[in-house]
């Protein structure tokens, strides 16, 4: 029976442009389902709805029952049998052992890009730090947090570190969702700003202690703005 709650979140979702083209390809349903989960259609505590989604999607069950296996294993589904799978609810208890560890792997993070970044890496942060002003002053979220995110995810690169990008890479996926939602709050939104305007200009400087407690307290008040 299909869940009232799951059908509604899908159908706000706009159809065009989520059409999967390559239904062979779980990962690429799987990308799209972390986008809907990231921008709140499928909302958390959600048990997803295989009909609607197939439909949305326009794939089969195969594919997606696949991607339900990826994006469980990335901590943002749980899988019970005969019942099918749920959107992770994170508990207050979650969120603030995820954002203490990740204030810590960005903050380390931050610190060895200021070390080891190359001209063309610390370029690269820049000129997303550029383009998500950008998205800002116009009030694009979408681009904003694609920029923002893409920042993020350039300096963990840059810090040359395998083992903390990969443990990076799974918390962060787990309060993507979170870091979205903040950002349709303004006041949280121009924190943010402001935040990534002092993270970044310490590390283009290679401030590594600057930009290590500008990013930790950038962390610190997501966890904080989650929890309240």
């Amino acid at each position: 029976m299909a869940n009232p709650d799951s059908a509604l979140a899908v159908a706000a979702a706009p159809p065009d442009g989520l059409a999967i083209h390559h239904p062979t390809l779980p990962a690429v349903v799987a990308d799209r389902l972390r986008q809907l989960i990231v921008n709140g259609t499928l909302r958390p505590g959600t048990w997803l709805n295989e009909r609607d989604l197939c439909d949305l999607l326009k794939v089969s069950r195969t594919p997606l029952r696949e991607a339900y296996r990826i994006l469980a294993s990335d901590g943002l589904l749980t899988i019970q049998p005969k019942r099918g799978a749920m959107v992770v609810e994170l508990s207050r208890e979650d969120i603030e052992n995820v954002f203490d560890v990740l204030s810590v792997l960005e903050g380390l993070a931050v610190r060895q890009a200021a070390q080891r970044a190359t001209d063309a890496e610390m370029a690269h942060i820049a000129d997303l730090h550029d383009r998500m002003l950008k998205a800002y002053e116009a009030r694009d979220i979408g681009a904003y947090f694609e920029a923002s995110m893409g920042t993020h995810i350039a300096i963990s690169r840059a810090a040359h570190n395998p083992a903390l990008v990969s443990s990076y890479d799974r918390l962060n996926l787990q309060v993507k969702a979170l870091r979205y939602k903040s950002n349709l709050d303004p006041d949280e939104w121009a924190a943010g700003v402001a935040d990534h305007e002092a993270i970044v200009r310490a590390l283009l400087a290679r401030d590594g202690d600057g930009a290590e407690q500008r990013m930790r307290q950038h962390l610190y008040s997501k966890k904080a703005y989650n929890l309240r």
